[in-house]
């Protein structure tokens, strides 16, 4: 007879020698982590909740003992298993039922005592811990013809392998079958909302503690560093700082003034706890994360995280050791400060398997949500289902913004979720106490700019132009570029990488909000969205395409950011061009915006004035008839009553962000690339198609990934890609992500141009 100890978890072949791990060892692995995990964060949890996770750490691999899949792994690493005798037995039941595999995470909850559990728990608490164990691997349990196995077949293969469990378990073995029931998350079962809340948490924990300890990881977090501590070393608090200090326990929302100090005001929120700082785009993330890891962090426990995080890690002077390491614990959420993108976390709404470790981690977190205001209708109902989510389950999360539309609280408060809110938001004052003055904004009816008043300003100022569509602000350089002007700059997200990036680190030189950095150079930029909320810039004066209210409010904080704007002529100049009308901004919103900004024609507009504003323009219950409100109540709806485990975790992404993005390169770079003597596309490729890479080749594939992809364009796309020239790259093993050539023209001034007949450009 075996000894308990001999039973595996799971082998690994190196060097010609195999490493193997027991299912008692990789178990009690499993508690160490989890009592390690216990002593920062037990305070956020439940005594049941603890007792509950600990028990899906005992109890999830042991379906592994099944001899089926004993015999399988001993043949792995070339052992013979001792139980031929009765392992045939048992595949000729198999055969019977046409049955390929259980999953051991099914069979695990046959050592689930229910007798003992009842006395504990109540019968949800039992179906979220079952359904935990049952889905801690995202398996289906199929038959041979690929439908799913009955509950009476799985009943039969664990009472059949009862007997081979019972010589090494005592008599309290006595299960109902449970785990084996309908009664467990899967895709044909729709469980209750408190259900579903406290599976989350069991099996997030579980999906936690189970990566860590596979990795042979030493911890499950990095202790925490205490931001609020040289916040408060260094700045004498003003009063929405001391509002979010003060609040540091509450669900919160701060709406202040651009350049009031709500960075510094969110790590006093924040404090010592585990922190999450989302913002909608790549470059603010950059920027915010080098900003508080330059001033308030320890270094080494900060990370930022978004779609192309790997590749800006390898940017930062770190080994590719360090690189991967970094990116690896990122992803694992053990960081105790991780800057990212929102559907970085908030994948989880769609209640896919898989996606629990991030409500899990939530729960003994903190949230910031910065610029709110800048997601799509759908998006922003996500974000206020996950925020009933945390809020439910006990997390915590601090929105804070300039400019807050009203329906987004109305809906929170609907949704019963709970947050202290000032009623009045924190403007930013002179000594005299008097709000600042930065912007004096002219309204223009005509659909095209006043380019001789651009070009005048841009003789003694730093003049920044905003187009609603990247076709429209290209068309708006080439116009500009007639005046034979001397400074001239165009930045959109139609450049590739490496040139958008240097053009982006141009702009921030070219009028930095740091006034001791500012030179007495002029000229003009033409730009796009990205520069609203992405890049720390001040300008003098902006003109502008019209836009969506908030949109518009983010756009006049590129200009005196940070100063006081004293002269009776306007620096904000408006157009009501009407680009993107409908595609871009929504139809009703954008005509509300130009409606009631006409008030603030010719004069200061204050910063009461923007909040009277965005209040105006998104007021709930005039807007409660329209389509905008109807598509985020319809989202909300629909989120609300997905049923968990029906979509697949690797849909979550395009479903989130609607994305369909591909990565394109100009055919006239690709020809470039390959006709050079070191053939970056060639090298690339090779490395690619390399069965196993060893250390030294993966590192180099890294890299010419990371080097190929800056002369690439990410675009949205339409259902067919036109003008593809049929020659792609491909990005991984399995062919999913690519490269596509395309016979667009392109150059360093425009970018990539657009096709009027035969587009794959959309805005």
């Amino acid at each position: 007879m075996i000894k308990k100890e001999d039973f595996l978890a799971k082998s690994n072949k190196y060097n010609n020698s195999y490493n193997t791990e027991s299912i008692e060892k990789h178990t009690k692995n499993l508690i160490r982590l989890f009592e390690n995990f216990q002593t920062l964060y037990k305070k956020y949890f439940t005594e049941k909740e603890l007792e509950l996770i600990k028990i899906s750490l005992k109890i999830h691999d042991l379906g592994k003992m099944n001899s089926r899949f004993q015999k399988k792994i001993y043949e792995s690493i070339d052992k013979n298993f001792e139980f031929d005798e009765y392992n045939n037995e048992l595949e000729k039941l198999y055969k019977e039922l046409n049955i390929g595999e259980v999953p051991h995470g099914i069979l695990s909850c046959a050592f689930l005592n229910i007798n003992e559990l009842e006395e504990k728990f109540s019968e949800n608490e039992i179906k979220a811990l079952s359904s935990a164990i049952y889905n801690h691997h995202t398996r289906k349990a199929l038959n041979n013809n690929g439908f799913e196995i009955s509950a009476s077949d799985i009943k039969k293969i664990i009472e059949k392998d009862i007997s081979f469990y019972k010589q090494y378990y005592d008599d309290k073995l006595k299960c109902k079958y449970l785990g084996v029931s309908m009664n467990v998350i899967k895709e044909n079962y729709n469980p209750s909302y408190d259900i579903w809340k406290n599976y989350i948490i069991i099996k997030g924990m579980l999906n936690k503690i189970d990566y860590a300890a596979s990795a042979y990881d030493d911890y499950i977090e990095i202790e925490s560093d205490d931001a609020s501590k040289k916040v408060l070393s260094r700045f004498e608090l003003n009063e929405c700082q001391k509002y979010m200090l003060e609040n540091k326990d509450k669900n919160i929302i701060v709406i202040a003034s651009t350049g009031i100090g709500k960075t510094e005001g969110a790590l006093l929120w924040a404090e010592k706890s585990k922190t999450f700082y989302t913002l909608p785009l790549k470059v603010s993330i950059n920027a915010i994360y080098e900003r508080i890891k330059n001033n308030y962090y320890d270094k080494e426990k900060i990370t930022f995280l978004h779609s192309d995080s790997i590749n800006d890690m390898l940017d930062n002077d770190l080994s590719i050791e360090d690189v991967l390491d970094k990116y690896n614990k990122s992803k694992k959420l053990s960081f105790p400060f991780t800057v990212c993108t929102i559907d970085q976390l908030f994948y989880f709404v769609f209640k896919s398997l898989g996606t629990e470790i991030f409500p899990a981690t939530l729960k003994y977190s903190k949230l910031i949500i910065d610029e709110i205001q800048s997601y799509t209708p759908e998006i922003t109902a996500f974000i206020i289902y996950g925020l009933k989510v945390i809020n439910d389950i006990g997390g915590k999360f601090c929105i804070m913004t300039a400019t807050f539309p009203p329906i987004v609280k109305k809906l929170l408060e609907e949704n019963n979720i709970n947050f202290e809110m000032p009623s009045k938001a924190f403007i930013k004052k002179d000594k005299k106490g008097e709000s600042i003055k930065r912007h004096f904004i002219k309204l223009i009816d005509e659909n095209v700019f006043n380019y001789d008043n651009i070009v005048k300003s841009a003789e003694n100022k730093k003049v920044l132009v905003i187009c609603n569509t990247v076709k429209h602000s290209q068309e708006v350089y080439n116009i500009l570029k007639e005046y034979n002007i001397k400074n001239i700059n165009l930045l959109h997200s139609r450049f590739i990488m490496k040139e958008r990036k240097e053009k982006e680190e141009q702009i921030k030189n070219f009028a930095p909000n740091d006034i001791n950095k500012r030179e007495e150079t002029f000229g003009i930029w033409v730009s796009t969205q990205i520069v609203e909320a992405s890049l720390d810039i001040d300008f003098d004066e902006l003109h502008t395409d019209m836009s969506s209210a908030d949109s518009m409010l983010q756009r006049m904080g590129r200009v005196y950011r940070d100063r006081v704007y004293n002269q009776n002529v306007p620096n904000i100049f408006i157009y009501d061009t009407k680009d993107g009308y409908g595609s871009v901004y929504d139809e009703e919103i954008y005509n509300r915006s130009i409606y009631y900004i006409k008030s603030y024609d010719n004069k200061i507009f204050t910063e009461e004035d923007k909040q009277d504003f965005i209040n105006k323009v998104y007021d709930y219950d005039e807007l409660e008839k329209s389509t905008y409100l109807s598509k985020i109540k319809k989202a909300l709806k629909d989120i609300t009553n997905l049923t968990p485990a029906s979509i697949d975790k690797r849909e979550c992404e395009e479903l989130f962000r609607k994305i369909d993005n591909v990565t394109v390169m100009p055919l006239s770079i690709y020809n470039d690339l390959i006709n050079k003597e070191n053939n970056i596309i060639d090298e690339y490729t090779k490395l690619l198609n390399i069965d196993k890479l060893n250390k030294e080749n993966y590192e180099k594939l890294l890299k010419k990934k990371n080097e190929l992809l800056r002369f690439t364009v990410p675009i949205k796309t339409y259902k067919k890609i036109k003008n593809y020239s049929g020659i792609e790259i491909n990005l991984n093993k399995n062919k999913t992500n690519k490269i596509f050539i395309v016979e667009l023209e392109y150059n360093e001034e425009l970018g990539l141009l657009d096709k009027k007949d035969n587009s794959i450009l959309m805005d």
